[in-house]
């Protein structure tokens, strides 16, 4: 086992990752101490520790980064951070208690209470996990899960699938388990499942369907609300009853 001085921490590189897909340097400091342990594969950095590869970065109090200790090329495969975290991927950032970076997959998982991970789009919260899969685009919130857009509609639920398009602009995202919907104006929806598709700019609520406006108030078992124009429209379906509303009109 290694301690390097904090003079080589904060100026040298003391990583290389030579995988094609990583084959730039990753720079790991701390402004207390690095431990080198080479039995076990293994870099823990102390005290404002960074990880730092190009336009990707992970910032923590403790930062552990993983590497098999059996092989000659010594790629980093895992860095897991806690206390304080945060990162930053291109676009994307994100913080919170803990978080394990697979570098291989690029998969990110980040742990609360309350992480968070934003974007250009919008900002995703969750008090259990956000798990993020750079190589396929998708973002997973778990526990009290919601989505603020950049326009300000708000989507919640027990889990959120965000899918992402090619320049990390949000795609869709799946709600499930006490989905809640507010639009721009402050209308309010609820259900038990939700599908909202940026291309359309419209969302597909089903199950125990509730629309909120005022003291309005709809029911059905399935709605559509069209957030671009403003439309909110309740579906009857066959064999689940009928779909009604209690109108109140402003004095």
């Amino acid at each position: 086992m290694k301690h390097l001085t904090k003079a080589a921490l904060l100026f040298g590189t003391v990583l290389l990752c030579n995988t094609p897909i990583y084959a730039q340097q990753l720079e790991i400091s701390a402004s207390n101490e690095l431990v080198w342990d080479q039995t076990k594969g293994l870099y823990e950095a102390n005290g404002a520790a960074k990880a730092i590869r190009g336009a990707q970065s992970i910032e923590a109090d403790i930062l552990k980064a993983y590497y098999d200790a059996t092989s000659t090329s010594q790629d980093i495969t895992r860095i897991i951070a806690t206390t304080n975290v945060s990162f930053a991927d291109a676009d994307m950032t994100g913080s919170g208690a803990r978080l394990d970076y697979n570098v291989q997959k690029d998969f990110y998982e980040l742990n609360g209470p309350k992480a968070v991970i934003r974007s250009a789009d919008g900002t995703a919260r969750a008090e259990n996990s956000l798990t993020y899969n750079k190589a396929d685009g998708i973002i997973t919130a778990t526990d009290k899960a919601e989505i603020t857009l950049a326009d300000g509609r708000l989507l919640k639920g027990n889990t959120l699938e965000i899918v992402l398009g090619e320049t990390d602009e949000i795609d869709t995202v799946t709600a499930t388990g006490n989905v809640y919907v507010r639009q721009q104006d402050g209308k309010e929806a609820f259900s038990q499942t939700g599908f909202y598709s940026a291309v359309t700019g419209k969302a597909l609520l089903t199950g125990d369907v509730k629309i909120i406006d005022g003291e309005s108030v709809l029911n059905g078992q399935k709605a559509e609300i069209d957030f671009n124009k403003g439309i909110s429209k309740l579906i009857a379906e066959e064999g689940q009853g009928r779909v009604s509303g209690i109108l109140t009109s402003a004095e």
